[in-house]
């Protein structure tokens, strides 16, 4: 699994934890994306596209270079969270 797809896996737990939102089918019901391509995704065979990690940074405000491992922070906020273990 790409680093991408670990970082978007481990933000849905996240997402949870913070009650943004209820759970995982939540989450690809408010980006648009089936649950069984999410299933997909964890076993390998699938990947997160541009277009649903642009959807994920603007819907929840999540800094998209947390996603691609480049930055800490997981929101664009000057309070977010760090997140390095993915």
């Amino acid at each position: 699994m790409h680093t991408s797809d670990k970082r978007i896996i481990r933000l849905i737990d996240v997402l949870i934890f913070d009650k943004t939102i209820t759970n995982t089918r939540h989450f690809c019901q408010e980006i648009d994306v089936l649950e069984q391509t999410v299933s997909k995704i964890k076993k390998g065979t699938n990947r997160f596209t541009v277009a649903h990690i642009e959807v994920i940074c603007k819907k929840y405000n999540v800094n998209a270079n947390w996603i691609y491992g480049l930055e800490k922070k997981v929101f664009r906020s000057p309070e977010s969270i760090e997140i390095t273990d993915v």
